[in-house]
This record gives C-alpha cells, structure tokens and sequence, in this order.
C-alpha cells in the first residue's frame, strides 16, 4: 500500500439544523405552528438513522415543543443525552447583542439556560449566534462567564483574509474560540437527493471553503431559515462514503464533533481583537420606537429588581416571578430581526403589543415597590414629605419630578426643605389651581443633591404665601438658557443650537449650529442605509456616512416658524420651537437645562409624512482632530471616524484636552465624521426586495416601517467637557439621562430607616452597578464593572446592610470564589473593563444585632 493511499480521508463535517427566526415575517405563535413540525421530523430521524444528528439553538423555540408534546419527551430526553440531538446557544432566543443594554444578555443567559437546566439537565457550552447582525468586543468576556467555551457566527468579520477558526480577544483581553461561517449557516442546505447530484453538490461546497480552513477537515451547516430536516440526507451520505472516488468522507455531525477536530490539529489559532461590527447598520433606526422600548423597560425592569432586594432584606414582599413575566417578552423581542425592526406589519403590531403588557407590569412594579419602601422610612414632620428613590449604584445631584396632591384648601404656593432641614428652590411646572381654594394638584420640580446610591433621600414640602408659578403664559425672553456650566443660545425659529459657551474657560463648544435635524432620501430597505438587502453580508460594513452636503438634504433650520416661548425658572430652563419639515412634516424641539447638570437636554418630536427617508441630528463640534468613543455593553471602545456604529448611552469625540459627548435615550445609530457628531433618529422605510421563504410570502406588508402620519420623540443631550471621556465620568453621564431619579410623595409615619440612606457605596467611581437583584437560588446579585479601561485594584465596596456573605459568581449566578467581609465591606481587583458578579447573603434588617 503507497503512503498517499494510506493517509487518512479529509472529513466534511455537515451539521443539519434549522434556524429558528422567533418571529420576523409570522409572528412567534405563527412560526410555532409552522416549526414544530421540524422537531417531530427530526426525531423521526433520529430514530431511523443511528447516524444522523441534529441540533436546535434557542429555548423559546425547545420550551414550547416539550410543553404541547409530553409524548415525545422521554424520546427528545434520550436523543439529547446520547448527543445526537445537540442543544447549542441556550440562550431565550438568539438576540442581537449591540442595541439592547449589557444586563439584557445577562437575562437572556439566565432566562435560556436556567430553563434548560431545570428540564433537561444540559448546560450548552457553544455559543450560537448564527445570524446576529454583529457583535461588540466585549462578547468574548460575557461568553467566558456565561459557560460558553466556543462561539459560532456569520457575520462580522473585518475582511475575507479572516480564517475560519481564530481567537477572539475582547476588551478585557478574554479570549474565545471563534468559528466563522464564511459561506453561510445554509451552505450544504439543499442538497439534491440523487446520489450524483448530491455528491457534486458537497464536491462543490467542500471546494468553497477551502480558501479560509487551516487543517484538513471543513465544516458546512444544513440549515436555513425556519427549516425541516432534509429526509434524504442519511441514505444520500451513506452513498457517498461509498464511492471509491470521494476525495473526503462526509459526517453528519454536531458542532462539538468539528470542534474536537480542529482541537486535535496542531499548531495555534490565530488571535483577533476587538469587534465584529457594523452589519445592517439601517437597523439601528429603523423602526425606532423598539429600541426606546427596549431602553425605557430595561431601566424599568433594572429599577424593580433592586427594589426586589431590598424590600425583603426590609421584611417585605418582593415577587422576582412577576419580573420574569415582564422580562421574557422583551428578551423574546431582542430577537436579531424583531430588535433590528425589520418584520412584517402584523408581526410588528404584535411585538408591539406585548411591549405593552411587559410595560405595564414593569410600571406597575417600580410603583408598588417605591411605595412600599416608603413605608419603612421615617417621615414624620411637617408638611407633605416627598421620597426620592435613586436607582444607581452611585451618590448623584439631579432633576426630580413629583406629582402633589391637595385636598385641604389654602395651599396658594410652595416651599421645600431638603433632608437636612435647608429650605431648597423649588419649580412649580404643572398645576391645577381651583380660584381662593387654592392649589388642587401641582407637578414640582426641584434638584435632588446627592441621593445616596440604590437609596433615597426624603424632602418636604410646605405651604408658602408665595403664589404658585404654573400655568402661567410661557415667556418671550430671548432664547438663550443659563446655568452653572454653560451659556446656551438659540435660534428662536428653528431651535437650533447656536451656540455653547463652557463657563469653566470659555471655549466655544460648537463650530456650527447643533440641534439641526437632516431630512435625507433613503432608498434602503429595513436592514440597509441607502441600498436594499444583500442578505449575505457577512464583512463588517465600512462606508463612511459623513453629514450631508449642502443641497443633499432639508435641514431643519431652512424651515423657520414663529419665534418659539421660553420657560425660565430656578430649577429649569428651556426653550421650545415648532415649524415645518418637509412637504408636510413637521418638528418641535425644547432645549433644557437644569440648575447643576451638565447635560443640556433636547427633546425633539418628528412628524413624519414622506416615504423612504432619514432622519439625523447634527451637532458640528469645535474640535477638528479628535478620536470617536462609543460607550458599548460593559465598556467602551474607539471607533473608526465617519462610521455609524451602535452604541449605548454615549459617544464622545475629543483630543484629549476636551471633547463633547452626545447621550442618547435608545437611539443606537451614532456616528463622528469630520468633527460633526451624528445622531440617526429615525428612518422611514419597508422590506423593498426579499425572496419568498423563511416564513415570508406574497401578500406580506412592513408599510408601518414607513412611519407615515406617527409623531415619535426623541431624547438627547450634549455634555461639553473638559479632559478626555474618562475625566467627564460619561458612563454616569448617560445612566443618568436613562434612570432619572423618582419622587413619590408619602404619608407621614413612623419607619426604622432614617431620612437618607443608601445600600452601598464604592470608593472608585470608574467601578459601576450594572445590576442589583434577586439571585435565582436565593440572596442576592451585585454586577459590577470597570468602566474607563483602567486595572483598579483594592476597590472597596461598602454595604449598609449587613452582609454575612459574599462570593465571586459566574453570569448563571453559581458562586465560585468566596469573598472576605470585613465590617461589611468587601475587596475587589479589576482588570480594564473586567466584569464582576458578587452573590450576596443579607442579614435581613429585622433581624436582633
């Protein structure tokens, strides 16, 4: 026998599996009826073929399945424990992981695997994110700390010299085996099922991948969107391994038999830093308001569960199984396609729908439990006491609102005293006066000084002779807005910002008027800016989208209206104008400061009646070379100039010297291009061209992707500042923006807890609370990380609640490295961007000593 004839046939590894949408062109019970039929089909394979394999990824696709077909349980048990029926991924559903906040990963770990767990007693370890329209740089650390060993995708990569299989390095430098699917989740999908035309179609695929494998042997998944099981499959492989002439044999397999494979090979991976972004960036506004959804029920969801742990360390109730209700059709709605917006009329009116419940329950939640904290506070005393919640992990100064009530008569005007008996300005914005009665109900606003980290302060306010200021006629002072920090003009007719003087050295923010709205067409569709859907985009997009050129757009300041009215107050400042922009469009914008901000804070609200196009904000920044910074999940990262990425709260350009930073409320689409930070608000667009298949068929709409006759608003601000993005401390700046402060008037009472409290406090203010909650088994789960990039080692978090244990935890919340308490305070080390999960054991407060 020659040597060539003896060495060892190159294997082609083919994995049949069916990718589950969740909902995009049917909605999730639609595509349940259509999908689960797959399973059925699969098991019946599995049964007839001792050879053949399958996988499923998602538990919002497997939980349904075990739950209308118990019959097949035992059968669907025994597959999965024999590794013929892999289950990868494990997460609830397979979500995009830029737009949504770092914590809703967190929950989709928790939510998929959990379940899995308790019903079947897998834990995957293969991250499976096949069609995720990119991932940030900080996916390999959460992948790490979530179990996951390996990670799988499509899209993403910076060029086509990028290999099949390398290691990718997140910003904290944790790395993970990456498999990159050069030719597709559905590459050997489609097989023909004679046996000639079946082995030219695998010679054929085999060949493709040749240019990105490093070893012998090559992987090809079988499976596209939402489909069934090839039956032809195991007999047509059978066939081919028997041909003499076959230049490799082909395997059905899993995902970890390839993995085993290339582990097996000699020699190192190479090592890939950073992410694997953008792709689709027309996502990142279409259909807007899903991502102000997603951003507004995340803080809400994020303030309850705090709350949670709270309240029964008070020795109150606390229910974490109604959060779950509230969290699951959320977590279900960051699927990578209804997250991008890019679904079908009917399927969007029922995403919309369930945003709805989970908002109401969240609302509900923070309500009840604000108030019941209230009731273990101390308020007694004069007048009307008023309890301000703060829900971030940090002592902060800010804007709080709260609604009062009059049933007596005689309250003609206001005052407030703060917690440590100081009388404070207050601003009466809102009021229903009822003639010599008096004040019937009023809206005040006033500065919060430093409420205590996830704790409160309690103010009071008193009846005053002064008359109460509301309802009065807005004023016609001149449209420039003043405060500590900052000297803001306007143009009274268009609402542009003119101009930003920062009072610290007088420099000129701006080079240009900001605050100036872009109309521009678009002929894209949902996924893609300007050009319609190449479904097969798997290089992370580079074109820059600088603003546009003069003639290129209708800007908002070519459009004046009537000179707009300014409310002026010791609290707040602000200015609004509204005018045409369009055909028949229309915008109104209010620009507002606040007494010891440094956010100057724009709300806009378009009316939008013109098909296929986009909406931007411009603010062209007085800084001509500088370096873009874009908070991500956990982090944040420097980007290339001119291109649109997603970000979080923030982007920030600057020199280092100083730099201006634009905060966003779920607006993901930022950009910096030649000093001019861009913001995208809103795109007005449908499904343009896509083949029938995957669920979507003649007759389906997405006309609401058009936005035609919907007034949407938009919140943003500018923080001018001096220093770099680390100096400002911009992760507090737009957690800020996104979790405002809440006051909640109280009854006067009794309570243990004193008029200022707070449940932590952290010495290092680069270390930042991602999460305060429940833990799945019991006690309680801090999340923190280090936010600026810098190791902080000996970071001392202090409780005031008694801690009688503490423990490292992974993302599933299993303790893994006890912690020392000392006096209630535990020591941590950070590595840059490092994050850390603290399972907590709490001294409940009614407990003696």
């Amino acid at each position: 026998m020659t040597k060539a004839a003896s060495r060892p046939r190159e294997v082609f590894y083919f994995i049949p599996h069916t990718h589950w949408e969740g909902a995009v062109f049917k909605t999730r019970e639609e595509y349940l009826e259509m999908g689960l039929p797959h399973i059925l089909l699969a098991l019946r394979l599995l049964r007839r073929y001792p050879e053949y394999r399958f996988v499923l990824d998602q538990t919002c696709y497997i939980r349904p399945f075990l739950e209308r077909y118990p019959e097949e349980e035992a059968s669907f048990r025994r597959f999965v424990a024999e590794g013929r029926l892999a289950i990868v991924g494990g997460l609830d559903v397979m979500p995009d992981v830029n737009m949504p906040g770092g914590e809703s990963f967190v929950r989709q770990v928790l939510c998929g695997k959990w379940y899995l767990r308790r019903a079947l007693g897998v834990d995957p370890t293969i991250s499976w994110q096949l069609d995720t329209f990119g991932h940030h740089a900080q996916m390999p650390q959460l992948l790490r700390l979530a179990g996951y060993k390996s990670f799988w995708f499509f899209r993403g990569v910076s060029s086509w010299e990028v290999p099949c299989e390398f290691l990718w390095e997140g910003l904290d430098g944790s790395r993970i085996p990456a498999y990159w699917l050069p030719q597709g989740y559905a590459v050997t999908y489609f097989s023909p099922s004679d046996p000639e035309g079946f082995a030219r179609f695998f010679e054929e695929r085999f060949a493709a991948l040749a240019p990105f494998v490093r070893g012998a042997d090559r992987v090809g998944p079988a499976g596209a969107d939402v489909c069934e099981p090839e039956e032809h499959v195991p007999a047509m492989t059978a066939v081919f391994n028997a041909r003499p002439d076959r230049s490799f044999d082909l395997q059905i397999a899993v995902p970890a038999d390839y993995e085993a494979a290339v582990e097996a090979r000699p020699g190192e991976r190479p090592v890939i830093g950073g992410e694997l972004n953008p792709i689709f960036q027309g996502t990142y506004s279409s259909r807007i308001e899903l991502k102000q959804q997603t951003r507004e029920l995340e803080a809400l969801l994020g303030t309850a569960e705090g709350l949670g742990v709270l309240l029964p360390w008070l020795g109150l109730e606390a229910s974490q199984e109604v959060l779950w209700r509230a969290w699951e059709p959320i977590l279900f709605n960051q699927t990578h396609d209804l997250m991008s917006g890019v679904m079908t009329d009917h399927v969007y009116a029922d995403t919309e729908r369930t945003f709805d419940a989970s908002r109401r329950l969240a609302v509900e939640e923070v309500e009840a439990r604000v108030r019941a904290l209230a009731t273990r506070i101390d308020t007694r005393g004069e007048g009307i006491p008023v309890v301000v919640y703060n829900p971030l992990g940090w002592s902060r100064t800010d804007l709080a609102v709260v609604e009062v009530g009059f049933g007596e008569a005689g309250w003609t005007g206001l005052r407030l005293v703060g917690p440590d008996g100081v009388e404070l300005p207050l601003q009466v914005v809102e009021s229903d006066q009822r003639g010599a009665g008096g004040l019937l109900r009023a809206k005040v606003a006033f500065v919060a000084a430093e409420v205590p980290a996830l704790g409160y302060a309690v103010y009071r306010l008193l009846p005053s002779s002064d008359e109460a200021l509301a309802d009065r006629p807005p004023s016609s002072a001149e449209p420039v807005l003043e405060n500590q920090y900052y000297r803001v003009t306007l143009d009274a007719t268009t609402g542009a910002i003119t101009g930003v003087t920062v009072k610290e050295d007088g420099w000129q923010a701006l080079d240009e008027p900001g605050n100036v709205v872009a109309l521009e067409e678009d002929k894209g569709d949902l996924w893609e800016v300007y050009k319609p859907l190449d479904g097969g985009s798997r290089i992370a997009m580079q074109e820059r989208h600088p603003a546009p050129a003069p003639g290129k757009a209708q800007l908002s300041t070519d459009q004046p209206g009537d000179p707009g009215s300014g409310l002026r107050g010791p609290v707040v400042q602000e200015f609004t104008v509204s005018h045409p922009l369009g055909e028949q469009g229309r915008i109104a914008t209010t620009v507002r400061l606040v007494a010891g901000s440094r956010r100057i804070e724009v709300r806009t609200r378009l009316l939008n009646q013109e098909r296929f196009v986009r909406y931007r904000v411009l603010f062209p920044t007085a800084i001509s070379e500088g370096q873009a910074v874009h908070e991500v999940p956990f982090g944040a990262m420097a980007r290339p100039e001119g291109v649109e990425f997603p970000a979080q709260n923030w982007i920030d350009w600057g020199n280092g010297r100083r730099g201006v930073a634009l905060l966003n409320r779920g607006l993901p689409g930022n950009n910096a291009a030649d000093g001019t930070l861009i913001l995208s608000l809103l795109r007005c667009t449908s499904i343009v061209a896509y083949g029938f298949g995957g669920g979507y068929e003649p007759g389906m709409t997405s006309d609401t992707g058009f936005e035609e006759g919907r007034e949407l608003t938009f919140d943003y601000a500018l923080v001018p500042h001096e220093g770099d993005w680390r100096q400002a401390r911009l992760w507090r700046e737009g957690m800020e923006l996104n979790w405002p402060l809440i006051a909640r008037t109280a009854a006067p009472r009794p309570g243990p807890l004193p008029t200022r409290w707070g449940f932590l406090e952290i010495d290092r203010p680069n270390v930042v609370v991602s999460a305060l909650k429940p833990a799945e088994t019991g006690g309680a789960v801090l999340r923190l990380y280090e936010a600026a990039g810098e190791e902080s080692r000996g970071v001392t978090v202090r409780f005031s609640a008694r801690v009688s244990g503490a423990a490292i935890a992974d993302l599933m919340e299993d303790a893994s490295e006890p912690l020392p308490v000392l006096d209630d305070a535990i020591r941590l080390d950070f590595r840059p961007f490092e994050i850390k999960t603290i399972r907590l054991d709490l001294r409940s407060a009614e407990t003696p000593g």
